[in-house]
Order: C-alpha cells, then sequence, then structure tokens
C-alpha cells in the first residue's frame, strides 16, 4: 500500500488537508499551533476502492527557541514518515509567503524532491494566488495551489495522488485485525506502551504530561495477526480540562474508545488507582468496549508476595464496573510481560465477537432460573420465554419476558454471570435485552421436551 505524507511547519493547515483528504475529522484542527505532535495514519479509500495509507506529522520547527518543547522529537518522527513515504505532500501557507522554516523544511526535503509535491495552501483569494510564483524560491516542483479548509482545487491534488496509487494493490487490508485503544490519565505510559509494541519511537514519549494530543493508529502483527493500535491523548476528569487544546484531545480519546474492540486501560502501579482512573476506564464501559486492565510501571514498585494480589482487589474494588476484565502487572517500559498480553488480548476478542446458538443459550437461561427466579414485578411474577443473541461486539442476548420492564440490577448481573461463566466469555460484557412477548407461555419447558 502507498504511503502519502503531510509534513510542514506548524499551523500552515496540515490537519485540515488530512481530514480533507482522509473524508473524515481525524487529525485535531485549532489555531493553536503545534496541535499535531506524533505521526497519525488513516487508510484512505478512492473511488473505485483503491487504497492508501496517509500519514499526518508535527509541525516541524528549527532554530534556538522553538515553540514546542517536542521540537526535535517531531522532527525525528516526521523524517521516519518521509523516509517511508513515496508521496510527500510538502504545505505551506500561500498568505504568508515563504518563511525562513518553509526554507527549512524543503532543505530537509532536498534529497527527496522527486517524490515531493509544493502544496500552497489558504489559498481562498484572487490576491492570494497573485504571489504563488514566490513559493519557486524553495526549488520544489509540482507546486498545487489549494484551499484545504474550503476545498478548493483539492480535486487537482487527488488526481496526482489516484495516479500514484496502482490499480492492484498486493496488500490487502485485512477487516479481521483486532482494534485496540491504550487509554489512561496523562502520563501513566501509553506513549511507552505503543512504542514498546511496534518496535520503535512511534509516539513522542516525555514526562510532560499531555504530550499526546491526537489518537494515532498503528498497524502491527504478531503470530501471523494483525493489530491495530490507537495510541490516546491522557484523558483527565471532567471539570479539570480548562486549555481548548486538551478538550479536544479529550474528544479525541473518546472517539478513538468508540472505534476500538478492546481497551486497554492503564494504571499507574507506582500510584495506584485514582478516581481519573475509574473516570477513564468508566468511557469503556460505558462504549461496550471489551477492557484488559494493565497495571504498568510494576518494576518501579518495591514487590512483596502478596502485593500483586492486594493491588488487584484494590482495581476490583475501585473499578469493580470492569469487573469482567482480566488484570495484568506490565512495564512498558523494561517490556517486562508486554508481549505476554497478545494470548489475553486474542481470548478477548474472540469473546467480543463470539455467536452462540439459540439452543445454547436457552440452556443456559433455564439453569438459571432454575437456580435463581426472577423477583416479581409489582407483584406479578416476570417469566421468561427463550433467549437468543441480537448482535456481537460485545455478545448481546434478547431475553423475550412476559414483562417489558428492566431486569432488578442484581438479577440482571446474576444473568450477565451466567452467561458469561457458561459460555467461556473473556474481558468483554454481556449485554442484556429485555424483549416482551405475550402468548408464548412454555416456549423453554417445550424446547426441554424435544
Amino acid at each position: 500500500m502507498k504511503n502519502i505524507v503531510i509534513v510542514g511547519r506548524p499551523n500552515v493547515g496540515k490537519s485540515t488537508l488530512f481530514n480533507r483528504l482522509a473524508g473524515r475529522r481525524r487529525a485535531l484542527v485549532h489555531d493553536l499551533p503545534g496541535m499535531t505532535r506524533d505521526r497519525l495514519n488513516q487508510v484512505v479509500s478512492l473511488d473505485d476502492g483503491r487504497k492508501y495509507r496517509l500519514t499526518d506529522t508535527g509541525g516541524l520547527e528549527y532554530g534556538d527557541e522553538p515553540m514546542s518543547a517536542f521540537a526535535a522529537e517531531i522532527r525525528q518522527q516526521a523524517q521516519r514518515a518521509i523516509d517511508e513515504a513515496d508521496l510527500i505532500l510538502f504545505v505551506v501557507d500561500g498568505t504568508a509567503g515563504p518563511t525562513g522554516e518553509d526554507h527549512d523544511v524543503a532543505t530537509q526535503l532536498r534529497s527527496s524532491a522527486e517524490r515531493t509535491i509544493l502544496v500552497v495552501n489558504k489559498l481562498d483569494t484572487r490576491a492570494a494566488r497573485e504571489n504563488l510564483h514566490e513559493f519557486y524560491e524553495l526549488g520544489l516542483d509540482p507546486i498545487v495551489p489549494i484551499s484545504a479548509e474550503h476545498g478548493t482545487d483539492v480535486e487537482d491534488l487527488i488526481e496526482r495522488i489516484e495516479a500514484l496509487v496502482p490499480e492492484t494493490d498486493d496488500e490487502e487490508e485485512d477487516d479481521q485485525s483486532i482494534r485496540l485503544a491504550i487509554i489512561g490519565r496523562p502520563n501513566v505510559g501509553k506513549s511507552s506502551l505503543l512504542n514498546r509494541l511496534t518496535g520503535e519511537e512511534r509516539s513522542v514519549v516525555s514526562e510532560i504530561s499531555g504530550t499526546t494530543r491526537d489518537a494515532i493508529d498503528t498497524m502491527i502483527e504478531r503470530g501471523g495477526k494483525d493489530y491495530l493500535i490507537i495510541d490516546t491523548a491522557g484523558i483527565r476528569r471532567k471539570g479539570k480540562t480548562t486549555d481548548e487544546a486538551e478538550k479536544l484531545a479529550v474528544i479525541s480519546a473518546r472517539k478513538a474508545i468508540a472505534r476500538c474492540e478492546i481497551a486497554l486501560v492503564m494504571i499507574d502501579g507506582t500510584e495506584g488507582v485514582t478516581a481519573q482512573d475509574a473516570t477513564v476506564a468508566g468511557y469503556a464501559e460505558e462504549e461496550g468496549r471489551a477492557a484488559l486492565i494493565l497495571v504498568n510501571k510494576w518494576d518501579a514498585v518495591e514487590r512483596t508476595e502478596t502485593l500483586a494480589r492486594e493491588v488487584e482487589l484494590e482495581v476490583r474494588r475501585r473499578l469493580k464496573f470492569l469487573s469482567y476484565a482480566p488484570v495484568e502487572f506490565i512495564s512498558a517500559k523494561s517490556g517486562r510481560r508486554v508481549e505476554k498480553l497478545f494470548s489475553t488480548i486474542d481470548r478477548i476478542a474472540g469473546s467480543f465477537r463470539a455467536r452462540f446458538k439459540t439452543s445454547e443459550l436457552n440452556q443456559i437461561l433455564e439453569r438459571a432460573i432454575a437456580g435463581h427466579a426472577p423477583p416479581a414485578h409489582r407483584g406479578r411474577p416476570r417469566r421468561f420465554f427463550y433467549a437468543t443473541q441480537v448482535k456481537a461486539q460485545p455478545p448481546t442476548i434478547a431475553l423475550f419476558s412476559n414483562i417489558a420492564e428492566p431486569l432488578h440490577f442484581s438479577y440482571r448481573r446474576y444473568l450477565e454471570n451466567q452467561f458469561r461463566d457458561a459460555l467461556g466469555i473473556v474481558g468483554t460484557p454481556v449485554h442484556l435485552v429485555i424483549r416482551a412477548r405475550e402468548g408464548m407461555k412454555g416456549r423453554l419447558s417445550k424446547q426441554r421436551g424435544r
């Protein structure tokens, strides 16, 4: 699959162009420079079904006093993306004219000039286009004038991309890839885990909390299986996100949770479970995602024989709504037990995607009712007629009853656990849907007699 990379100095409209080409709002866009710090990837489909991989990069800054504290790391990230690129879209601000930093970027791209297009952005007016010739001094050709915000002449750029993408692609996208989102409060080690899993510095890592702002997609392979890993910004508690950029990052992180199958909920083992951890984990539970709880930085903890058990009990107490999620103790920095996570991830993914026979579900329901009859509703006995799975991801089971009102939470939890234990479901919520049906008396007993 062809790799197309967007580069340029801060605030020239790279992320706006990324979103325009991707056809969706994936990259954070704001007037504040430096919103993008890591590489952001998206597989883009052309109208005829051909695909390419589009990468957005952080704004490139040079000189002794860059605005971003991560300027050196961002340049390294961008250079890696440039080295892997089949086509480079060098974006400049057409209203500002060529700047010293534009010349610095052009110098960095000189050895890649034959696969570079100079994209002059923000040319919304005829007056702005009159200065287009000034950009020839950057020594790069071809030059394509556009307005990414309004979509003006972006089709010209797309046509050049289409000419690069082959009619057939040997590398087909695997729809069976397991989608993982690494989530947690700021500075618990999310980007360190991504870098450990990928084997390269895909994300900027810093002791400064909030380094990651975009959700970063990375595809990796283990044992013949593909995993799409989404690194996310650290999520603060509601009311703690006063900075506008942080608010946008939280929105991006929550969208990433909605896109994943399994949320890898990271906790700092040196600090224990905090209220922020519970908030973040709650987002995964609200979205109905499978979950794996990772207690990170375990190598920095003075461990005793019983400490892991004590910490796990604390995790269960504070995150009781994720009672179905396994707990693993890791060190993303050293790699301790990181590779062993994949066997657990595979089991969770299998449970999250599983479909079960109606006859099996009904047998489990009958045994559950025999062991603990459902409570009456306002004096009216509740009966269940039968159960059937209505969807997967996560497993959702419809229970047909003579009463439409929801189950009492304690009995719902009882049934969920009965289904989970009997079906061997790991790390995945089980959703129950109550549906009212009259005139079906005896359905379960008739099935039992077959």
